[in-house]
Parts: structure tokens; sequence; C-alpha cells
């Protein structure tokens, strides 16, 4: 899928546009947090890069930032926004570095549009320095309230599988991340947020996940405080997962996973 992608919309000047204004974003708990890590690392990673403004954003001159994007398109543009920094063409599923070559390593808003998520992330860790922070951010498609724009199973029988599922979650084998692929609906003239999407992310999963990789999990979220306005029984999950309450603490709309190797 990633090969269409690339050539059909990870092409478009327009797709970056949109990129970029998300990229603006430093009010999201993720990137406050983001932003404080980068101030204590040397040398930065951001998987999954685009048009490189999020690197660039915090990035200052005693840090070397390096980003890395399949998309010929977003490296260009990321080169000429960003002359000083260092950014590459290649798969996140076999990156182009060195084993522990970074101390900070970050992916934000790019699980959802993998093929691989669980090679990706075990590629993160391998180019991971010892005591390095892994910090990863999705939209939570894959929580059993939600779904991605390119869903089109039935909403009521994923709501209560999946709860089921989170009801035995800790039980479960921990090996793969088993989220549900979908058919992305963008297209070369149709794009809109998340039409790209490929897999939906699940922070519950994704915990037990990058446990069993032996990393230590720092920090979580579902970030319960980025929902909108909403229908009576999301607000219920909201209250009820506020109040730290499992499963529905994993059911905010974003995942946030901070871990240490």
């Amino acid at each position: 899928m990633k090969k269409t992608l690339t050539k059909k919309v990870w092409s478009k000047d327009s797709y970056y546009k949109v990129a970029e204004q998300g990229s603006l974003d430093f009010e999201h708990p993720a990137m406050k947090l983001l932003v404080k890590l980068a101030k204590n690392s040397k040398n930065i990673l951001d998987m999954g890069c685009g048009e490189g403004t999020r690197l660039g954003k915090i990035i200052d001159k005693k840090q070397k930032g390096t980003g890395v994007d399949i998309s010929t398109k977003a490296i260009d543009l990321a080169k000429k926004k960003f002359p000083k920094l260092n950014f590459a063409v290649g798969d996140l599923e076999k990156l182009p570095f060195a084993n522990k070559k970074f101390d900070l390593v970050y992916s934000a808003f790019v699980l959802e549009h993998l093929d691989n998520p669980g090679k990706v992330i075990k590629e993160g860790i391998r180019v991971l320095k010892k005591e390095g922070m892994l910090l990863m951010v999705a939209p939570n498609f894959g929580a059993p309230n939600r779904a991605s724009p390119p869903f089109k199973g039935n909403r009521f029988r994923k709501l209560l599988f999946g709860f089921l599922q989170d009801l035995f979650l800790p039980f479960r084998p921990k090996r793969n991340l088993n989220w549900r692929k979908v058919k992305p609906i963008a297209d070369k003239n149709n794009y809109q947020i998340d039409w790209d999407t490929v897999v939906e992310p699940y922070l519950g999963s994704l915990v037990s996940h990058v446990s069993s990789l032996g990393l230590e999990v720092v920090k979580t979220s579902s970030c319960w405080e980025e929902e909108g306005n909403v229908g009576l029984m999301q607000k219920i999950f909201r209250f009820l997962g506020r109040l730290n309450i499992y499963p529905f603490s994993y059911w905010g709309p974003h995942l946030l996973l901070l871990a240490k190797k």
C-alpha cells in the first residue's frame, strides 16, 4: 500500500500544505512533551518527518536533527525549508542508520499510515541509544469506540468486541499489535485528513507490545482532553476515562506513549 500512497498521495504539494498546518500545533499534550524531551536530547530522529516542520521547530543550534521519510517530495521540501538539518529518503521498516545512534526517536501521526507498524517500532528501538527515549503519538482509531475515515465495518460490533477484547488484553500474547487494516480512501485528486490511513492504532495493545520488547513504559495517555463536542455515550466514556478507569482510560482520541530503552 505504501507504494501506491507514495506515488498518488504523498507526492503532492497540496498534501504537505495540510500536513504543515498539523505540524504547527504545539498545544497538543504530546507536542508539549516532545518539546520538553528535545531540550534534553543531543541527537534526535523524526520517523516519518514529512516536510520537516515539526523537527525544524524543536531543534536548536546545539542539537543534531535527522528526519527520514519515504516520500522524495517530502524530503525535497524539508531540505529547502531547513537546510541545516539532516533529511533522508528511506523506508521506516529499514532505517538507513547504525544501531544506537539517537537519544530521542519519535513518530508523530505516522503509525496509522504504515503497512507494518510493528516492524517500524522495532527499527526505532534499534537505532535508539541505551537510556534513550521513544515517543509515539497517533490517532487512537483502534479504540473500540472509534474508527478511521476509511473504516467500513459495523461500529456497534466494533465497540462490543473491542470492549470484550480489552477485558482479556492483560492475558493475551504480547508479540503482535494485531491492529485492524483498512483500505485508504485518498487518491491523487481527493484528500482529507487521515483518508490515507492503512491501519488503526490502539493505545491498549501498543502499551503491552512495547513492554514485551523490553522497554520501560514511562508515560501513556489517550488524550481525552483533546476530545471535541460529542454525544452522550462518548461523554460517559470520557468521564470514565478521565477518572483513569480501565479500559476507558485507553479510549481517548489520540494515543501517546513514551518509553525508555
